[in-house]
């Protein structure tokens, strides 16, 4: 057996970039200081984006008094936004933000309600339709187009669940009802400038938001240290995210007055996060991604019916890549002695999916067998097949469908 800093997976790597400058505070009644702690990123009159189901929970009018108190006027409330993040809306956000003289975004909610806010702030800066800018490292840049990328808008986030880890990615999916298709506009200028963690934001979620977004938490933290795109720096965020998952995610799902666990949770997607912000990501997410553009199953639950057939696809690859899914296994638990970790470490995700409410068959969300063709289509064409360990045939992400279906 190969010695670990001989693997292509572990040691020194030829190259990688990672990048992770979004100021975080996190900690109990922090909304008060909304304003005195975005007033530091340069937002003076921030338009705030939400949903109407946070809205109702008296959450923002909490966030907008906070804004006042740091000497901030809100421009106005955007609470429109749906529960996949779409087009239109971002469309809708970026308008009202030029109506009313906003100069800065500030996201309340969860990652359609991010992701709504970042594109907005994108079309809102440097015009266009949201579909204009789909793509990685498109925004414009300075000097011949190879310097920074131009600055937006100061953006902050609020996030209201623990899962997608939005506040702090370079990437934002939006859905075009029209096409069908989930795009995804990603570029560093994206990433918001401040993201306040308070487990008061989650105090509502319901479990069964709290048990898909905390999976989808847990793919990243997986997915991003067994891809192919791994980093050094990059793993050892995904590996303490896994520890504070571990410990955590149950107890935020089962016992939501528990505000250990709930801040914990926050931390803990915040950090799952950082190792895609480099790329690293892998097919859980390119299986789930067209299940909710095509059927409208929730990003969080397509993740947690795809991810164990992903694990144990990937861990087949070789020992190199095996050696990484042992690594995540360990941390959660999973005792594999005399057994492969691919079959082990996916009963154990479908086992912890099981308990904690959600489905883990596409057939219990209504995709059925015949929409396989357009899926697998989808999943080929998703950006994180191409940072996967392994590199599927269409062939073999059909055989993955089915095994899920």
């Amino acid at each position: 057996m190969a010695a670990a800093s001989d693997r292509q997976m572990a040691g020194f790597k030829d190259f990688y970039q990672f990048v992770a400058p979004t100021r975080v505070i996190a900690g109990r009644d922090l909304l008060g200081s909304t304003g005195f702690e975005f007033a530091k990123e340069g937002a003076r009159r921030p338009l705030v984006v939400t949903d109407a189901g946070i809205r109702a929970t008296g959450l923002v009018d909490r966030v907008v008094d906070g804004l006042a108190d740091g000497g901030l006027e809100a421009a106005g409330v955007f609470d429109a936004v749906p529960p996949d993040s779409d087009t239109g809306a971002v469309a809708a956000i970026a308008a009202l933000a030029r109506e009313r003289g906003a100069d800065s975004f500030l996201a309340v909610g969860g990652g359609s309600v991010i992701d709504s806010a970042k594109v907005a702030n994108v079309v809102f800066t440097h015009g266009g339709a949201p579909r204009d800018w789909e793509g990685y490292h498109g925004l414009p840049r300075g000097g011949d187009g190879t310097g920074a990328p131009l600055a937006l808008a100061p953006l902050a986030a609020v996030p209201t669940t623990a899962g997608t880890g939005s506040e702090a990615s370079f990437a934002a999916v939006v859905r075009d009802r029209e096409a069908r298709v989930k795009f995804q506009v990603g570029d560093f200028a994206l990433i918001p400038r401040l993201a306040i963690l308070d487990p008061e934001t989650t105090a509502t979620l319901p479990a069964a938001i709290a048990a898909a977004t905390g999976v989808d938490a847990l793919a990243h933290a997986i997915e991003g240290y067994t891809s192919r795109e791994w980093s050094a720096h990059g793993d050892a965020y995904a590996l303490h995210a896994l520890r504070l998952i571990a410990a955590n995610l149950e107890r935020a799902v089962h016992t939501p007055d528990d505000v250990t666990a709930r801040g914990n949770m926050l931390i803990a997607a915040s950090l799952a996060i950082a190792p895609t912000v480099a790329g690293a990501l892998g097919i859980a997410h390119s299986l789930a991604h067209p299940c909710g553009a095509l059927h409208d199953v929730a990003h969080g639950v397509a993740v947690a019916i795809c991810l164990p057939a992903a694990i144990e696809y990937n861990a087949a690859g070789g020992e190199d890549i095996a050696a990484r899914y042992r690594d995540a296994g360990a941390l959660l638990g999973v005792d594999a002695e005399g057994e492969e970790i691919g079959p082990a470490l996916a009963r154990h995700v479908r086992s912890l999916a099981e308990s904690l409410g959600l489905p883990t068959r596409l057939t219990a969300v209504g995709v059925a067998e015949s929409a396989i063709p357009d899926l697998v289509a989808g999943a080929m064409g998703d950006a994180c097949t191409l940072v996967n360990p392994r590199e599927p045939s269409a062939a073999q992400i059909a055989a993955l469908y089915r095994s899920v279906l």
